[in-house]
């Protein structure tokens, strides 16, 4: 069978790498960017996987979707809910409904799976089964046990990451994440055979995983790599790309000679720096937070969740985080990140995400605790940004943070109010990304440190070598492509991009555009269907199961 249109998903993958890789080592993806167009593509902010996938899923901005993180927060608590919260529905859904046959398969943020009536549809690892899929993440229900039965058991994380800190795993990891995708590859093979299909969409996570764990070890010029680098950790994220444009190349070639060729990733990877910034530090000093005299309640948390993750086997984890719902996770999780903060005597705080720098005012009325009057809003929200901008790096003495933002000068949309207020922007340390940890776990006083070479490579839910960047990876080729070479592109025009090359037209509200000149002709486009329920979703109240936590801290995200 063939598809009318193939879009194929590489979370992190990065252009500065493939261009670093070159043509010899990824034949197949530089025969697609030499004949059409290629970007270092724009994601929107923050870089992170959930709201760059959903963007691209739907067309829209965060504000008009909802999705922002792998958290929602209310008051001092979080709730695990990731794509749950999404609040329009896929273009995959949207064509459903033209009677169009579209495949989405595995991409983050699509739990629940869309009841699509001419397709398939397959939520990604963030769906409620953090190591083994069942049949709540796939429609028709039916095709898990086709696909089971075909594949065996469908296995998220075949790679333990918990296990990162054991003799041999980083020389293992290129060629085992290359035999996951070999395996993900005969299963999309299957699925594209089953019949013609207009849109096939299917994501691949490995160069993500790669990045994360390898960097270090593939770039020379790295602050955290080790004294002693063996040649197969060296070369292991090259095994990944490669791994990845053999896949691809199978997969472009069963859809056929006709067929659009999307290629695109949430977000680019780099290299993390040696240096670690804690944001709530930066505000206590600055008078805007004040920690309790004891941390008890925080400290237990920590405790828990450290021995857990570190001591127990995958099964025993998977029981753990399953137990009485979201709502062990969840506790664990609000505790670990605001326990130890006195909210009555706060203005300000951040989660600390390494991979979402964000402050929250702590504001009367909406906030339990809320110490920032209304009107007083604006002035706490400069003072933070006085502060922030204010850092300096310890050792070379330049800016730390480049610029902080206001949600709403981000986004757009009925949903900006899920966003933080005030989402920074970091400068690079001499090109690579400051780490963010938990301030609960230093001094008063301890704004930056030092990473120890032990920990250079990282562990669980701690700073990985490698970090996300803002800009990624786009290719479009195709009959309707013109070679345009390089262009200036962002990941909602990709979305607008594979639409046009099917002749329907973006979704009402949606944020890209196709930019000029890259398709050979332009054509009549009919509009999309804008009355797809989105059912099953659930509200952002909504506890979500505590499995995703589980899968969420394998991959580094989750301190």
């Amino acid at each position: 069978m063939s598809a009318r249109s193939i879009v194929i998903g590489l979370d992190g993958a990065d252009l500065e790498i493939v261009m670093h890789l070159g043509r010899s080592r990824l034949p197949r993806l530089f025969a697609l960017m030499g004949k059409g167009a290629y970007a270092h593509q724009q994601s929107v902010e923050p870089p992170a996987t959930l709201p760059n996938w959903t963007t691209f899923l739907t067309g829209l901005d965060p504000g008009a979707h909802g999705v922002f993180d792998f958290t929602t927060r209310h008051g001092y608590g979080v709730r695990f809910t990731a794509g749950t919260v999404r609040e329009a529905p896929t273009l995959a859904a949207r064509l459903d409904r033209m009677g169009k046959r579209c495949a989405c398969i595995g991409f983050p943020a699509t739990f629940p799976p869309e009841r699509l009536k001419h397709g398939v549809f397959m939520s990604g690892w963030d769906a409620p089964v953090s190591f083994e899929a069942d049949q709540s993440f796939v429609w028709p229900r039916a095709l898990h046990a086709t696909l089971t039965r075909h594949f065996g058991p469908l296995r998220f994380d075949e790679v333990d990451q918990f296990a990162a800190d054991k003799p041999g795993w980083h020389a293992r990891l290129g060629q085992s994440l290359a035999g996951k995708i070999a395996r993900r590859t005969e299963l999309a093979r299957f699925v594209l055979a089953m019949r013609e299909w207009d849109l096939f969409a299917f994501y691949f996570g490995e160069s993500d995983t790669g990045s994360h764990y390898l960097f270090s070890l593939y770039d020379e010029g790295s602050p955290r790599r080790p004294r002693h680098v063996l040649e197969s950790e060296e070369s292991g994220l090259a095994t990944v790309y490669e791994a990845l444009d053999r896949a691809l190349g199978q997969l472009v070639d069963d859809a056929g000679p006709g067929a659009e060729v999307t290629i695109v990733s949430d977000h680019g990877s780099g290299g993390a720096s040696d240096k670690v910034l804690y944001i709530n530090r930066a505000l206590e000093q600055a008078g805007l937070l004040q920690y309790r005299q004891t941390w008890a309640v925080a400290g237990a948390a920590q405790t828990v969740k450290k021995l857990a993750l570190s001591r127990l086997s995958a099964r025993w984890r998977d029981r753990m985080f399953r137990f009485a719902g979201a709502r062990l996770p969840s506790l664990l999780e609000s505790h670990a990140r605001f326990g130890a903060i006195d909210m009555t005597r706060t203005q300000a705080f951040s989660d600390e995400l390494n991979y979402f720098p964000a402050v929250h005012l702590n504001l009367q009325g909406r906030e339990p605790k809320g110490t920032v009057l209304p009107g007083d809003k604006q002035r706490v929200k400069q003072r933070v940004t006085d502060a922030l901008l204010a850092l300096r790096d310890p050792v070379h003495g330049r800016a730390v943070v480049k610029h902080v933002h206001e949600r709403e000068a981000l986004f757009v949309g009925p949903h900006v109010d899920r966003a933080p207020d005030l989402l920074l922007e970091l400068h690079l340390d001499r090109g690579y990304s400051y780490n963010l940890m938990p301030s609960g776990e230093v001094p008063s006083g301890t704004i930056f440190r030092m990473l120890a070479p032990e920990e250079y490579l990282g562990k669980k839910g701690r700073s990985l070598p490698g970090s996300h960047r803002p800009r990624g990876l786009f290719v479009a080729a195709g009959p309707q492509v013109a070679a345009r070479g390089q262009i200036d592109l962002s990941i909602a025009d990709a979305s607008a991009c594979v639409l046009a090359r099917m002749a329907v037209a973006a979704p009402p509200g949606a944020r890209g555009v196709v930019p000029p000149g890259l398709l050979m002709q332009t054509k009549p486009l009919v509009m999309l269907a804008d009355d797809v329920p989105r059912a099953g979703r659930r509200s952002a109240s909504t506890p979500r199961t505590g499995k995703l936590e589980a899968r969420l801290r394998a991959l580094g995200y989750i301190d």
